[in-house]
């Protein structure tokens, strides 16, 4: 069963990522933590918390990045230094808003194991923060949405955008579809651990991710074949058993679902939450 130890090996590799290559082995790390919150936070059905752990475990868990760090003394307060780094560094857009998107999930898993609040690990989130330099991306006109302090409608709003999203880059590639889950979801999670100033500052960088996006899709954006409408979904244990393929290198195939049911579960327009899941499949 998917349980602390799972958080805690995520955040061991989340200090570890700024080692080598920083971008992928951050994604992996963050892949384990969403994972774990899809099976605890959300009405996962039997046997899928299972099915995760075992491949995560074939895949991941078992290689140098996840191993045990060195003991030391918890230290709470060290939080701070993580929520000042992420500040220092939320402006622009930033590889897809991953210098957002993985210390939050750090942070969240960090309230849940307080007790690997320690010096290494977070001085390693806090390199792997710095490690996301701003990318130089054509941006669209400026956007108005509702601000992350209203959960629910700026849950709504991200869900509408990423239903734009999806068709607008049909045939080439969902990957600005799919960051825009964890992107959003992030926020969201950073209200929801009390940094409220930081996810505000980071409402900036955000919105100029959307930008990038209504754009549509650019000569950079390689062509890439649709997935086929599904079946199931990833709360269903047949979604797990029957899916091939997947994004299980960067892990995407865990992000984006812990992102996209983050939002839904705030959404109150059924309306919204039927279109969502109609285009779901595109980014799963």
């Amino acid at each position: 069963m998917i349980d602390t130890r799972h958080l805690l090996a995520g955040l061991n590799a989340m200090s570890r990522a700024h080692t080598a290559d920083y971008f992928s082995d951050g994604h992996r790390a963050g892949a384990v933590i969403s994972a774990s919150y899809l099976c605890r936070d959300m009405a996962v059905e039997d046997g899928v918390a299972e099915i995760l752990e075992d491949r995560m475990a074939r895949e991941w868990l078992s290689t140098p990045l996840f191993a045990p760090l060195p003991d030391e003394q918890a230290d709470p307060s060290l939080i701070d230094r993580i929520v000042a780094t992420m500040a220092d560094n939320v402006d622009g857009v930033r590889q897809a808003g991953h210098n957002v998107i993985l210390p939050s999930l750090a942070l969240k898993a960090l309230r849940d194991v307080p007790e690997a609040v320690t010096p290494g690990r977070v001085a390693g989130i806090c390199r792997l923060v710095e490690a996301f330099e701003r990318s130089d991306v054509p941006l669209g006109p400026a956007v108005d949405l509702p601000s992350s302090d209203d959960p629910v409608r700026f849950a709504e709003s991200v869900l509408g955008e990423f239903t734009a999203s999806t068709e607008r880059f049909i045939g080439r590639g969902q990957g600005w579809s799919g960051h825009l889950l964890t992107y959003g979801a992030a926020l969201t999670d950073l209200h929801d651990l009390g940094h409220h100033a930081l996810a505000r500052r980071a409402e900036d960088g955000f919105h100029q991710y959307l930008r990038r996006i209504r754009l549509g899709p650019l000569d950079s954006d390689t062509p890439r074949p649709e997935h086929d409408p599904l079946q199931w979904l990833p709360l269903e244990r047949a979604y797990w058993e029957h899916k091939s393929g997947g994004d299980w290198n960067l892990g995407h195939v865990l992000k984006y679902p812990y992102g996209f049911y983050r939002l839904l579960a705030l959404t109150e327009d059924a309306g919204l939450r039927q279109r969502a899941l109609t285009a779901a499949f595109r980014v799963f």
